[in-house]
């Protein structure tokens, strides 16, 4: 019996293990042409078992359930396939690629989607296409890449952050854009980003996109990528490339024997007696302009690690850059480093983390503006321009810098005007600025189920900033400074952002015709900055020729310290619901709720909806006949977003107790609340001839409002700065075109084409009981006003020059009295605008506009064999720059500064010389260079902005010199431009005289440091 129970007992075991016992599959995952895949995705349907496959696209797994089983293999860029198994032999899976492959897949807010499903106004930037631009930095890189996007580099020194503006100006505040890299969310700092590390850059531009990221969002979002290791294909790239830069557009000056006729002329005009007697071939001819600018160097550096295994996917970088600026003494330099790891540490759980080091170093001159705003640096090239040419570099006698014109060189040195030195403002007058910046994540991403995936991440934007400029003694400076006077202001600032963001993403189809996604989160981000800057005098001539002496501890005057603390936080809940009904009818709905320290208790709260709808017409049945048409998609969205980048504390009024004294600094008000943008978008995408032609057109309405606005002064009392109020209202409309095409003519032979075209339409609907403001940087003018454009120009009309006496004595007003009394043949005539009978203040109005009217850009890649070139157009159209400059040197100037070759050439010099220059004249009782329309000139340009040649090894001798990818290049940056701008260069935006307003107050040229000419040499190797 005990021996029938033992045996009983063991047989039941046998059959209990054989009902549970756990089947081992196995097989390979090859392509159509039977390449095998390494890291396909093998998962068991309806659990969390899986692995990924082989770098010789092997895999094998053990089945958690009884056999037959569902298996579902996928990879990026091949189309998802499931395969049943019936419990017997080896599993070999062939994946056919996608139509589209990793183009068909866009990264969206928290997520990422099939771009036919997309409702709103996307546009995707491949990295590829980043780094053909041979810029060095994100934020020049973006430009031309995407319709609605507008990039403007302020000034070409290095080191300038370009300012990226999306679908127009849209507030009178911060317009910067958000970007989320990997991530983590950033407004500024994107010089410190290599275009080498991204993989790709995806930019939402309407309110159905950016909805979800709510109060950060009413600029535009922009989602960057970065790249990262693939499995099985472990490799190792570097980069090296070579520049030679050279300042191009420099206009010719008066030559020294051209300026004193002119003096002279100008004398005769005004009846004086007065000449300059001096001899211009016993003076010296100095070109500024050649002294200043110089040819620079650029060396790029870029070495990275990428690659992986069935669970672990590594990239690796860094990069060196130094820029040398065509401006003497002016430098950046950056070093980077990136880490982008992940791992599945189970089947269902993958960790990683995305994490970049950068320092850079700026060595600035000034490169706008004359330096009358405090804390600015006098502009060099403003001053080269101005500075005659009879003044030599250095003084004969001592061999140091001149500044005023030596005396015993000239009759009347008075005649040379009191422009500084250029050169010894670019050697003396500069600023050392230099960052340490850790940006990054790490996060933890699980699969729950086959339709759950929930992810954690935590990110931080650490910045170490420090600032350093010492105002010494500049040889033979007319200040000639006491050493108590000599100065060092420095000012560092520790700024750390850290956000953790929950993300729960749900999708499944149902019926095989519903497709449900659902996405839930939550983000924190807190932000903490601790500004300190210190300053001291009293240093001796010793430091103003030893930077190891400018410290605070070497000056023995008077010191200068402050410091301040600044915090916000935002909390957020959002939701994404997005359907789509057999690929054809589209839905999307997205809600953000945010609290913002930066508003009062009663409004801390802000809610932004939106919704889009699409509908995929090439998907119906009736269109299956026209063969011709492959792709066909209407869609429309309609949303609300934020801005919260509007200062930290308006609804608090501050006090200060500086010398013991309680004192109101600003005044708060706590009413205000979030500034919203309404945005709606209609759209239409489509693709014809079996996707060689593709087209993108969308048409957006932008409204503002609720625009905070600062009182003007006299709704206040005291000195305090007055309250903000949202008071403002501000449109945005225009329309959106990309084109492209692209055709493999043979195995040989392709080509690719890609065009932008963006309307834009900007007006500033209202203001705070229609009160403008008017904004000034030398004799330019701008003004904020109801129904005109942001920005626009503010100053008199003209009407020609006055030919001769009868001409002035015939501009007469209704009473028969003379208009411009004080005129003389030669002068300008300006326009009595109000019909009063006379020229006055009144009859300012607006004489011009800094906004395009459109952008466009075209990118052109052609491949043959194993050459390869590509060619990118940039251009603006419909937009004003005010010379300012113009009003010194191309405007006879009575304070002994130089004019333009142009002046010399076409003023007024006797009836019938000239109807657009008027004559020399040191007196000007017409007062001819008041600020007016002469000075408005036409900013459109046409830019070969790149070309670029590239010849890449053959297989046949990579294989013999055991590299995968050898390619060499030779590329040009800023080759030519077509322009009818008289300045140095169309693309400006603000100067450093205006920095504090932004857009308020953009398109003055005060003399701005050009963009470069730049030839290019580089080499790329993988192996």
């Amino acid at each position: 019996m005990k021996n029938w129970t033992v045996f009983m007992t063991a047989a039941f075991l046998l059959l209990v293990g054989g009902a549970f016992a756990q089947v081992k599959v196995s097989g390979k995952v090859s392509d159509a042409q039977g390449a095998p895949i390494p890291g396909v995705t093998i998962l068991q349907q309806n659990t969390s078992n899986g692995t990924v496959s082989q770098p010789d696209g092997t895999w094998s797994l053990t089945l958690v359930d009884k056999v037959p089983a569902s298996l579902q293999f996928s990879f990026m860029g091949f189309i998802t396939k499931t395969v049943h198994y019936s419990g017997s032999g080896a599993l070999n899976v062939v994946l056919l690629k996608d139509e589209v492959g990793l183009k068909d897949v866009v990264v969206i807010g928290y997520g990422t989607q099939r771009k036919s499903q997309i409702t709103g106004a996307i546009s995707s930037i491949d990295g590829k296409a980043l780094a053909k631009t041979q810029a060095v930095d994100l934020s020049t890189a973006l430009q031309g890449q995407a319709p609605g996007v507008t990039v403007t580099s302020p000034t070409g020194a290095p080191g300038t952050e370009a300012v990226i503006r999306i679908r127009g100006i849209g507030t009178l505040n911060n317009s910067n854009p958000l970007f989320i890299v990997d991530g983590v969310p950033m407004t500024s700092g994107l010089t410190t980003i290599s275009p080498n590390d991204i993989a790709s850059m995806e930019v939402l531009k309407d309110a159905a996109a950016a909805a979800i990221y709510g109060s950060r969002a009413a600029n535009g979002v922009v989602l960057v990528t970065t790249k990262s290791g693939q499995p099985g294909k472990n490799e190792v790239g570097l980069e090296v490339a070579y520049g030679i830069a050279k300042a191009s557009g420099l206009p010719k000056m008066m030559s020294t024997a051209q300026f004193i006729e002119l003096q002279n002329e100008a004398f005769a005009n005004d009846g004086s007696a007065t000449r300059n007697q001096d001899d211009p071939s016993k003076l010296p001819n100095t070109n500024w302009l050649d002294a200043v600018f110089r040819q620079a160097l650029t060396q790029r550096y870029n070495l990275s690690f990428s690659g992986g295994s069935e669970k672990t996917r590594y990239y690796l970088s860094g990069n060196v850059l130094n820029q040398d600026g065509t401006i003497v003494n002016s430098n950046f330099k950056r070093y980077g480093l990136r880490s982008n790891i992940s791992s599945d540490v189970k089947n269902w759980l993958r960790v990683g983390e995305n994490l970049s080091l950068t320092y850079d170093r700026t060595k600035q001159v000034g490169a706008s503006g004359d330096g009358a705003r405090p804390g600015s640096l006098p502009g060099v090239v403003r001053y080269a321009l101005i500075r005659p040419n009879a003044i030599p570099v250095y003084d004969s006698k001592t061999g140091l810098y001149t500044d005023l014109p030596p005396a015993d060189l000239y009759k009347s040195a008075l005649l040379y005007g009191d422009g500084k030195n250029p050169l010894a403002i670019a050697d003396y007058r500069f600023s050392n600025n230099s960052n340490y910046r850790l940006l990054g994540n790490v996060f933890a991403e699980a699969r729950i189920g086959n339709d759950f995936k929930f992810r954690t991440d935590a990110g931080a934007d650490v910045i170490f900033a420090e600032h350093q400029q010492y105002s010494g003694q500049i040889p033979g400076d007319r200040t000639t400074l006491q050493d108590k006077d000599k100065g060092l202001d420095k000012f560092r600032n520790r700024s750390t952002v850290l956000n953790w963001t929950n993300v729960l993403n749900y999708n499944h189809i149902f019926n095989k015709k519903h497709d449900v996604g659902v996405t839930l989160g939550s983000e924190y981000i807190t932000a903490k900055t601790d500004y300190l800057s210190a300053s001291r005098n009293g240093y001796d001539s010793r430091a103003d020729q030893s930077p190891s002496l400018q410290y605070l501890a070497y000056g023995s005057g008077q010191q200068f310290n402050d410091g301040i603390l600044e915090e916000w936080a935002l909390m957020s809940y959002f939701g994404r619901i997005t359907y789509a009904y057999d690929s054809k009818y589209l839905l999307n709905v997205n809600m953000r709720a945010d609290a913002s320290s930066r508003f009062s208790k009663n409004n801390r709260w802000g809610y932004f909806p939106s919704f889009s709808a699409g509908y995929n017409i090439a998907r119906e049945s009736f269109m299956k006949d026209v063969t011709w048409l492959n792709d066909l998609k209407i869609r429309g969205g309609w949303g609300q977003l934020g801005n919260q980048n509007i200062g930290l504390y308006p609804f608090s009024t501050i006090y200060s107790t500086a010398n013991n004294v309680l004192q109101v600094v600003s005044r708060g008000n706590p009413d205000v609340k979030w500034e919203t943008t309404t945005q709606s978008n209609i759209g239409i995408d489509a693709a014809f001839f079996k996707g060689a032609l593709s087209l993108s057109l969308d048409y957006f309405n932008k409204q503002t409002s609720d625009i905070l606005i600062q009182l003007p002064s006299s709704y206040t009392n005291g000195d305090a700065a007055p309250a903000y109020v949202n008071g403002a209202k501000m449109s945005n409309k225009g329309f959106e075109m990309n084109v492209g095409y692209r055709q493999a003519f043979n195995k040989d032979l392709s080509l690719n084409v890609s065009a932008n075209v963006t309307t834009l339409k900007n007006k500033v609907v209202s203001l705070y009981k229609g009160k403008e403001q008017i904004f000034s940087a030398g004799s330019g003018r701008v003004i904020l006003r109801e129904g005109q454009p942001i920005s626009s120009f503010f100053g008199y009309k003209t009407a020609g020059i006055f030919q001769n006496e009868k001409e002035i004595q015939d501009y007469k007003n209704s009473n028969g009295e003379l208009l411009q009394p004080n005129a003389k043949p030669g002068d300008i005539r300006f326009v009595d605008v109000t019909n009063d009978g006379k020229i006055d203040d009144a009859d300012r109005t607006i004489i011009g506009n800094p906004n395009p009217k459109f952008l466009y850009s075209l990118n052109a890649s052609l491949n043959y064999k194993q050459f390869d070139l590509t060619v990118f157009f940039n251009g603006v159209q419909g937009n004003q720059i005010y010379n300012e400059v113009d009003n010194i040197i191309n405007s006879f100037d009575g304070r002994g500064f130089n004019n333009k070759e142009d002046f010399y050439n076409s003023r007024w010099h006797g009836e019938g010389t000239s109807t657009t220059t008027p004559r020399a004249t040191f007196q000007d009782p017409n007062n001819n260079r008041r600020n007016s329309d002469r000075y408005i000139q036409s900013g459109s340009y046409l830019r070969l902005k790149n070309i670029m040649l590239g010849y890449t090894l053959t297989p046949q001798l990579l294989q013999r010199i055991g590299f995968s990818q050898a390619r060499v290049y030779v590329s040009g940056q800023n080759i030519w431009t077509i322009t009818k701008y008289k300045g140095m260069d169309p693309e400006l935006y603000t100067n450093e005289n205006l920095a504090n307003y932004g857009d308020l107050a953009v398109g003055i040229d005060m003399g701005t440091y050009p963009p470069s000419k730049t030839f290019t040499v580089g080499l790329q190797l993988s192996f």
